[in-house]
């Protein structure tokens, strides 16, 4: 909330929708609240009503808490949500006064909100709240996997792209001498391409690149835009990790694994209990317009 612009007395705020809105200083809007109090009492968990729509104290406190202010935010701040959120109920109001909810694009957008929505929630019931990975858990998989549980190694390379073979025929043999290979990407191209590290590039490039010795040009590979050698100007060795400093992955890692195994498992006994039929004419027709697209 501190960057919010002050201008004289109010301030303005950035509604979701990236509209300034103008937010009633806190002492005028309690002026307000008070003056409407004479009118109408609301119960103690709504802080205000808009037409017909209430607007509750939990939703106020949750709209603050999602915003993640410092401590030392002013105390102004549920004044200035709050008509925020008047000011977004008053657009809901008025958008369904137009009947908004009708048109078959905003119908259809709403219904697969609504799915998504469902969606999610069933899921995290019926798979992500089962999922618990226990300190056993952890220390179990350590201990299987001790050899491989390491910082990966590196290695910082430079490289070298030929226009095609027969150019990397002819320059090959110069690349190994000294300054060859720097003057090969001044002549052609290529420069350096930072930190490789292990486990991230396909097993196929990677005897390029790793047990590799520094200093040694390595290649060829060829890709789409050339002949590319590298040479490797620094080779770092991964270093096993302690419990510790594996721990934190190890259960992120376990309780991903565990949340997918148990997602197909409700999924596939969802399939099973549910007659499931396809158009095979109707899928036939569209998977082979799509092949004749891509031709």
């Amino acid at each position: 909330m501190n960057s919010r612009p002050v201008f004289g007395s109010v301030s303005f705020l950035l509604s979701p929708s990236g509209v300034r809105s103008k937010a009633l200083p806190l002492a005028l809007l309690t002026t307000l609240a008070l003056s409407a109090g004479c009118h109408q009492t609301l119960p103690d968990n709504v802080v205000a009503k808009v037409g017909t729509r209430e607007i509750s104290k939990e939703s106020l406190q949750s709209s603050i808490k999602s915003m993640n202010l410092p401590a030392s935010a002013p105390a102004s701040v549920p004044s200035d949500v709050l008509n925020r959120l008047i000011d977004n109920t008053l657009i809901s109001e008025a958008a369904e006064q137009e009947g908004l909810a009708n048109r078959p694009d905003i119908r259809k957008k709403i219904e697969d909100d609504r799915n998504r929505i469902l969606r999610q929630a069933l899921v995290k019931s019926q798979v992500d709240d089962k999922v618990k990975v226990t300190d056993a858990d952890v220390k179990t998989y350590f201990d299987k996997h001790r050899q491989e549980i390491k910082q990966p190694g590196y290695v910082e390379v430079r490289q070298l792209i030929l226009p095609d073979q027969k150019t990397a025929d002819r320059v090959v043999s110069t690349l190994h001498r000294k300054g060859g290979f720097s003057r090969a990407v001044k002549k052609f191209k290529g420069g350096p391409v930072g930190k490789i590290f292990e486990g991230t590039v396909p097993p196929q490039f990677a005897k390029f690149f790793f047990g590799v010795p520094a200093g040694k040009v390595t290649g060829p590979i060829a890709l789409k835009d050339g002949i590319h050698y590298f040479k490797i100007d620094k080779q770092v060795s991964g270093t096993l990790l302690s419990f510790d400093q594996a721990k934190a992955g190890i259960t992120q890692y376990l309780t991903s694994r565990m949340k997918q195994d148990l997602y197909q498992k409700y999924l596939n006994s969802l399939r099973a209990k549910t007659k499931i039929t396809i158009n095979q004419k109707s899928l036939g027709e569209l998977m082979g317009a799509t092949s004749t697209a891509k031709k």
